[in-house]
């Protein structure tokens, strides 16, 4: 490809060859995939078809996966083309929605697509950061959904981490889309990254020598009495960085416990200061300014972690208030922070590159049991290490626990080996309303066989399909009869059985056997009576007896891969749960005769939890509840409490909220045979007191969880009173009563502040 001098450069950077290559595809009007390693600049990419629509008076939408990165983006497209130009729209935020740049979530557009195609018709580009969440569990059909109903005029870009199957999914979009999908690919980083192991008295090593050592520990192990066992030294986190704290730093150390990042953090603060006076006073002023845009910090963990910051150490998660993750995240971008402690959420999209990435584990908790991270988990947080245009290399280093050393439970370091991506495409009810309300029949199927899980399955069924070809052509070179009762060589072994079957009777075995042989008689009796013998010559015996080993491996294959074939059909497993769910629904009231209801339409508007929050709004419990009340019970719905999470006690009036729930938890174990109604009141009398005014500090006092996931299951409630005062434009009461309540849950520590 030539690719114009225009294109060599770009806001003062010289472009790479696979940046080059993007902007072209751009520029001639197509659709692009472009997959590369987190840090080489891939977002770049989208800054320009950012602009380029700007300038030519166009709309564009970039989506994202998680809102953190929505803001992020909202806040950095302002600086660029000015804040007129730009909107966003998350659920939590709705600023400027008719601005001709439109940052929102995935889930978002997906809705607009289904529920309001005309607000999005002149958009020309739709930008999908990180669209490798297509596998995601939870999420990955929004993705999936988002490309199957975009109009065919509309242009995608696709950011991507390096994916081994991205030509898999180009090739699956450009048949929906019906036009050509352009690949870009990128496997080198800009900052080469070197993987290693950290051992105290090893230092920094490898996975030979470690397992050397681990078998050497563990024999010594054994020998010791057990009370003695827990007095040998363990490699820790503060150990790593009081290593490496000349060298590499700054750094991200990874931990996969909310609760480990700010125990590591303190105990590193008692040890290390790593900011001059200077320093401290630099981040005293970014504290300060930060500060000023929230309302006053009233959070528990505030003054420790000031403290820390100070210092040089931070640490960061969910559970945080937002000011505080603010906070941290401007320190850290200002080079204050030379050791940060995270989850790993830090690494999802956020632009924050260091020199070293840590790993205090190599396994983690995926809420059911611990793991060993995958190769994609690991590259997307060790990515983060290396610097452009600062470091000449990036570093990665995990902690080893003798111990307990597995070598099994580490990914294998190398991005040849990383996971390629699979649909989890599933069928939402809302998904299922909006389908029947804008297609017919016959649309329908053809849509429920468009889904990435089917292209994936069509694919590997022809592959099987073209195995069982190559089967069935080889077991064509074999006698007809071979293997089967006419065979003259299977009725002389059906006879020899019989006659040991008779010998073993005549012995006078003990009545259970003796049916039991007797039952194995009859059976061969019958397949000779039932066969029709063939003649056979002497040398056909012979070589029907030389061929039987083999013709039955090749039968038992085909066999294997019949049931195969049968399996990989997922279009007809869509059609049945459309079909399974369909009747539910029309049972629920929300179908009749292909068309929806009043409740139907109103479910078809509502994104998770849709059959339950229907229901209270059919009973008319929507309209019974004080707002407060009204709060309590919706930010429970669909809420999951947090392992061990203690339920706050109340008097909240929600036996007939619990009826529906155990009524809807039967009817789907009926119809579909799961239930996914979800409703946990464990923070409704918190979320009641919040709406009645209390202060955020008081509420605190006496929750059980973190101030982060407090602010987050308000502000999910907040989302979903917004869907319900939309879905209810004729209920002018319905409408100002969520209206207020929405007022009443937005404020101070809970609201978001761009």
């Amino acid at each position: 490809m030539t690719i114009p001098e225009t294109h060599q450069v770009y806001r003062g950077l010289t472009l790479d060859p696979f940046q080059k290559e993007a902007l072209q595809y751009i520029d001639e009007g197509h659709s692009v995939l472009v997959a590369a390693p987190t840090g080489v600049g891939k977002t770049l990419v989208a800054d320009y078809v950012i602009e380029r629509m700007f300038r030519q008076g166009g709309r564009v939408v970039y989506t994202a996966p998680i809102k953190a990165l929505s803001n992020q983006k909202f806040k950095e497209f302002k600086a660029h083309v000015g804040e007129e130009a730009v909107g966003i729209l998350t659920g939590d935020v709705v600023v400027n929605p008719d601005a001709p740049i439109l940052i929102m979530t995935t889930e978002i557009f997906r809705n607009l697509l289904q529920q309001d195609p005309e607000r999005i018709a002149d958009v020309r580009y739709v930008i999908f950061d990180e669209i490798h969440y297509i596998d995601d569990p939870q999420r990955g059909s929004v993705w999936e959904e988002s490309l199957i109903f975009m109009p065919p005029q509309m242009r995608f870009l696709g950011l991507s981490a390096t994916i081994p199957n991205v030509d898999q999914l180009a090739a699956w979009i450009t048949a929906v889309q019906g036009s050509p999908v352009k690949t870009v690919t990128h496997y080198e980083r800009i900052v080469p990254l070197k993987h290693h192991l950290y051992e105290r008295s090893l230092g920094i090593t490898t996975l030979k020598r470690v397992i050397r050592r681990a078998a050497s520990h563990q024999a010594k192990l054994a020998s010791m009495p057990p009370w003695e066992r827990g007095k040998l030294p363990v490699t820790s986190h503060a150990d790593l960085i009081m290593d490496i704290k000349d060298d590499y730093l700054p750094c991200l150390f990874f931990t996969f416990s909310r609760r480990k990042c700010e125990v590591n953090a303190l105990e590193l603060g008692e040890v290390a200061d790593f900011l001059s006076t200077e320093q401290k006073e630099h981040a005293e002023a970014i504290i300060t300014e930060v500060e000023n845009r929230y309302p006053k910090i009233t959070s528990g963990r505030w003054n420790s972690l000031y403290r820390l910051l100070k210092k040089g150490i931070g640490y960061h998660h969910a559970g945080m208030l937002p000011a505080l993750k603010d906070i941290v995240e401007e320190l850290f971008t200002q080079r204050l922070l030379p050791v940060l402690y995270c989850t790993e959420t830090f690494a999802v999209g956020l632009n924050f590159p260091c020199k070293t990435v840590c790993f205090e584990a190599s396994t983690k908790w995926d809420g059911t049991s611990f793991r060993t991270i995958s190769n994609r988990e690991y590259f997307q947080m060790a990515g983060r290490a290396g610097r452009r245009g600062i470091d000449d290399v990036g570093y990665a280093f995990t902690l080893v626990n003798l111990s307990y050393f597995d070598p099994t439970e580490f990914p294998t370091m190398k991005e040849s080996d990383i996971e390629p991506l699979q649909s989890q495409f599933s069928l939402t009810y809302n998904s299922i309303l909006n389908l029947i309300h804008n297609y017919d029949q016959e649309d329908i199927h053809r849509i429920l066989g468009q889904n990435f899980a089917t292209y994936q399955a069509s694919e590997a069924r022809r592959r099987v399909l073209a195995e069982l070809a190559k089967i069935e052509e080889g077991l064509q070179q074999y006698c007809p009869h071979l293997d089967a009762d006419s065979c003259p060589v299977v009725q002389d072994k059906l006879r020899r059985k019989r006659s040991q079957l008779k010998k073993r009777l005549r012995d006078k075995p003990n009545s259970r056997t003796r049916r039991r042989l007797r039952s194995q008689l009859a059976e061969i009796d019958e397949r000779l009576a039932k066969a029709d013998p063939v003649t056979c010559t002497a040398e056909e015996r012979s070589r029907c007896r030389r061929d039987s080993k083999e013709f039955r491996k090749l039968d038992n294959r085909r066999q294997k891969l019949q049931v195969r074939s049968a399996e990989l059909d997922p279009q007809q497993r869509y059609i049945r749960e459309f079909q399974d769910k369909k009747r539910l629904l029309e049972a629920l009231g929300y179908i009749q005769e292909d068309q929806l209801t009043t409740a139907g339409l109103f479910a078809s508007q509502i994104h998770g939890q849709e059959l339950l929050v229907t229901e209270l709004f059919m009973e008319g419990l929507l309209h019974e509840y004080s707002i407060p009340q009204l709060a309590a019970v919706l930010v429970s719905v669909g809420y999951e409490p947090r392992k061990n999470e203690i339920r706050h006690k109340h008097r909240l009036p929600f036996s007939p909220v619990k009826r529906s729930v155990m009524r809807l938890r039967a009817m789907e174990e009926q119809f579909v045979g799961y239930s996914q109604v979800e409703f946990h009141d464990h923070l409704a009398p918190l979320v009641y007191r919040w709406t009645e005014g209390e202060a955020f500090s008081q509420l605190m006092d006496e929750a059980s969880i973190d101030e982060g996931d407090v602010v987050y299951a308000i502000r999910r409630g907040i989302d979903l009173m917004r869907q319900i005062r939309s879905a209810v434009k004729e209920d002018a009461s319905l409408r100002t009563k969520m209206a207020d309540a929405i007022t009443r849950m937005d404020r101070d520590q809970v609201s978001i502040w761009l």
